[in-house]
């Protein structure tokens, strides 16, 4: 949740149900924990919130274009696209949905290093389309303990 109110403008207005920014809940308990969140952001920044908090009644997918979009940029979609010749076996895809985050700039060099053996591409694609920070580069070997980003 913390990452979800940091990671967009919660004081911004709605301009498209289509692309709007929500927060969605399963529960009471979930609600009451978004609300409490919500509130401690409100005054903190002494702006009233935006963002709908809404019932998850029904969940689509996004078409397949906005699936790991970032990702699907990348140098290592051609990796990918032999895994998974299938999109909807990429689209459920952990090392995807790992590796899309890590393209898109989220994560640390440390959980990279930890991971990056798992994701079934070489090492030469990966140093292509991965960066990180100045003085975290990724290294073929050992762990790197650089701070998390």
């Amino acid at each position: 949740m913390d990452l979800f109110w940091k990671s967009h403008n919660p004081l911004g207005a709605i301009r498209s149900r289509q692309y709007m920014t929500a927060i969605w809940c399963h529960d009471e308990a979930q609600r009451d924990a978004i609300n409490t969140a919500k509130i401690a952001i409100e005054r903190r920044l002494d702006a009233t919130i935006q963002t709908p908090v809404m019932p998850l009644d029904v969940f689509y997918l996004a078409e397949d274009y906005h699936q790991k979009y970032r990702l699907q940029q990348s140098p290592l979609m051609k990796s990918f696209d032999r895994m998974y010749p299938h999109f909807n076996d990429f689209n459920n895809s952990t090392a995807a949905a790992r590796l899309n985050g890590f393209v898109s700039r989220h994560g640390s060099q440390q959980l990279f290093d930890e991971e990056r053996e798992t994701y079934g591409i070489s090492a030469d694609e990966l140093r292509k389309a991965i960066r990180f920070p100045e003085g975290a580069s990724l290294v073929s070997s050992g762990r790197n303990q650089s701070t998390p980003t």
